[in-house]
């Protein structure tokens, strides 16, 4: 039996109820026997990154405790987001979506398939991504360079937070 570790996966909405949306996406998470949802993080609105003019988006993250490869996580949030109205492929690149679950970092791991990157290949210059993940996870490197997401200048770039201090 693989070991249970750390897993951060994002979340983003831009379509419809985005927080109510993001709500259901993590009781699904948490409602699968094999993923131990420990903690959810703050709630950030920010505009899309790249793709056609759209609304702001709702970014949150959670940290799980598994022990479900790469592969099977990848799976598990792909059956979340088909549970909540998301078809892929998309019909637009990078275009507004009701639900978005990314595999963002998984402890100790480092992933390169063709279909699947950990950690995310864009976590690191994202703060909409990076901030939800360092709320679960502050102690959280990149496990091919061992550097601490914490100490990147996009840990500390301004970003809309929703939920009260």
């Amino acid at each position: 039996m693989r070991p249970r570790r750390r897993v951060v996966i994002g979340i983003g909405s831009s379509l419809g109820d985005r927080l109510a949306t993001l709500r259901a996406a993590i009781a699904a998470l948490g409602a699968d026997p094999d993923l131990d949802v420990i903690r959810e993080s703050s709630r950030y609105e920010s505009p899309p990154a790249g793709g056609p003019p759209q609304g702001d988006y709702v970014n949150a993250a959670v940290l799980i405790a598994t022990s479900l490869p790469a592969r099977q996580i990848l799976e598990r949030t792909l059956a979340v987001e088909r549970s909540l109205g998301r078809t892929r492929p998309d019909p637009v690149r990078w275009g507004p979506r009701t639900i978005d679950l990314d595999l963002l970092w998984i402890e100790g791991e480092a992933v390169a398939e063709p279909d699947l990157e950990v950690p995310h290949p864009r976590l690191c210059g994202r703060v909409f991504a990076l901030r939800p993940l360092l709320d679960v996870a502050p102690d959280a490197r990149d496990p091919r360079t061992a550097v601490a997401y914490a100490a990147l200048p996009e840990a500390s770039a301004p970003i809309r937070k929703l939920d009260p201090s």
